[in-house]
């Protein structure tokens, strides 16, 4: 079998994994008046056909204080229940050995008032990095609060069809600032001591388990922040881990990459070095002798996960963006079809970029993400095939050519250029940028798959086009920036946006450019 160690079965509590390649937590950002609807479901579904051994719905709030989004699941009503239980049929549906977890999260001091609406709570009242908001400290009785809002929001993800629930405790949120000494000054029972910064996690999957019991999996995710003064180091995060394995608090832990404190490592992008998470969860594996520990961040490919598996690094690999890309990447993979995976290029533009403007998040490589509900990943086959012309070769004309093909159509592509691949392929030759270049060959085998014909050095006129008498023409030839946009403004011509004129113009004189007449004092600048 191809990739023996990602395929190798993996029990975790009552649930034997077929694949150990996963589809770990992240925002999608879907929700629908606080709900999953077909949108979100159509998402998870996708990823649980495409072969994922393990999927982590996205994080839920557990308390008012904890929401960060306003695509967040409802934090303390019960009809996320029926609501989520959908999903979960659905996906086992669609996979009967698929895993189902949903993370559950509180980010402490990092929060987010403008969408809570409530004020940012956590250990001693510090304020977060990333903004100037400050934030509570929690008595006593609002500790145990947050902690029954963790205990109900498992409780409803048992109610919904989950196997488990995991506690988020990466990035310094609410669980990694009862452990930081830095963020936990506490002198009461909650913190000081080693063990007393423990008391919060401890306390809380302790409740966890005896409410749920002992067939529901219990998941930590932690994550590792190297460049940052305030975060755990790898041998105190290392130290922590240890401790709750000892006390087989926890059933898997999964570690990636960056904090609160530096976001950049959390999704990195292509400048960062491949397999970036993996160093830290081996150390991780050294100590932890009771649970499985899972490797995150920068994993992109099967034979990437295979190597980590293969050197003991990790029980399990979790690939997000390489799913996003391709969701039926574990199921090529395990049909011995890994070239026909395609890549992630970690450019971060739509899956990161649209979930920070607090839109549902996409793909800049697979048109499909995040409207998977419409029509999933593969087209549907065409009722009758056609002839389909596409002249251009770039990044649409290739995925024009390609959803003709894999529906049925005749299809012939006409670049100019030597190479397909147009202005993107410029793009993917600049330091770093090297997966541009893996997609773009990822196009050519597909084409080639799927006998395209692909003609290069042909320019097409109009009467070119004509006479070729395709039932269907697809014009992609790109296009060139325009030279009279902002901030092309060193040569002095107009800005076709805003109106914007460079010329200094003596007053009552007519601008040369005809756009207005100009009545202003001499040498303001015409606005």
């Amino acid at each position: 079998m191809p990739f023996p160690h990602v395929f190798e079965p993996l029990t975790i509590r009552h649930r034997t994994l077929k694949s150990r390649i996963n589809f770990g937590a992240h925002t999608a950002n879907m929700a629908e008046a606080g709900l999953p609807g077909d949108r979100h479901i159509g998402y998870y579904r996708e990823r649980a056909l495409g072969g994922a051994g393990m999927i982590v719905v996205e994080p839920v709030p557990v308390h008012r204080t904890a929401v960060l989004t306003r695509g967040n699941f409802r934090h303390d009503d019960d009809s996320i229940i029926p609501a989520f239980r959908r999903l979960t049929d659905t996906c086992r549906e669609a996979n009967p050995d698929v895993v189902l977890i949903q993370q559950l999260y509180h980010v402490g001091q990092h929060g987010d008032a403008d969408v809570s609406f409530a004020p940012n709570w956590s250990p001693s009242g510090l304020p977060s990095y990333h903004d100037a908001d400050g934030s509570h400290a929690m008595t006593e009785a609002e500790i145990d609060e947050v902690i029954a809002g963790y205990v109900a929001g498992a409780r409803r993800a048992q109610g919904a069809g989950f196997d488990g629930v995991e506690i988020f405790a990466a990035y310094n949120a609410l669980v990694d600032q009862f452990w930081t000494p830095w963020s936990n000054r506490r002198t009461d029972a909650w913190g000081g001591s080693f063990d007393a910064r423990m008391r919060f996690s401890c306390t809380l999957l302790e409740q966890l388990r005896a409410t749920c019991g002992d067939a529901f999996i219990l998941g930590l995710a932690v994550s590792v922040d190297s460049r940052s003064e305030p975060a755990l180091t790898i041998d105190e995060l290392a130290e922590i881990v240890a401790w709750h394995d000892e006390r087989r608090l926890m059933d898997y832990v999964t570690c990636g990459t960056g904090s609160y404190f530096d976001f950049y490592p959390i999704i990195p992008v292509s400048l960062y070095e491949q397999q970036l998470g993996v160093p830290f969860a081996a150390a991780l594996k050294r100590v932890v002798k009771n649970a499985v520990v899972q490797a995150e961040s920068h994993i992109r490919t099967p034979a990437a996960a295979e190597a980590v598996l293969a050197a003991g690094e990790a029980d399990m690999v979790s690939i997000v963006r390489g799913q996003i890309a391709d969701p039926y990447l574990v199921r090529k993979a395990r049909e011995d079809r890994a070239d026909d995976v395609r890549p992630c290029i970690s450019c971060n533009q739509l899956c990161w970029g649209r979930r920070s403007r607090d839109y549902w998040i996409s793909c800049l490589g697979n048109a499909s993400a995040g409207r998977e509900w419409r029509t999933g990943d593969t087209p549907p086959p065409a009722e009758t095939p056609r002839s389909v012309l596409v002249v251009g070769g770039g990044p649409a004309g290739l995925e024009a050519a390609r959803v003709s093909a894999e529906r049925g159509h005749r299809v012939t592509l006409l670049e100019r250029g030597a190479q397909l691949g147009g202005q993107f392929r410029l793009a993917g030759k600049q330091p770093s940028r090297g997966q541009i270049l893996d997609l773009l060959a990822w196009f050519e085998h597909r084409l080639a798959v799927l006998d395209v014909d692909v003609r290069l050095g042909s320019t097409a006129s109009a009467d070119d086009v004509e006479a070729f008498a395709a039932d269907e023409v697809v014009i992609a030839t790109g296009s060139r920036p325009p030279v009279t946009g902002f901030p092309s403004i060193a040569d002095g011509r107009p800005d076709a946006g805003n109106g914007a004129c460079r010329r200094r113009l003596h007053p009552g004189r007519p601008c040369r450019d005809g756009l207005r007449r100009a009545t202003r004092r001499p040498g303001r600048r015409c606005r």
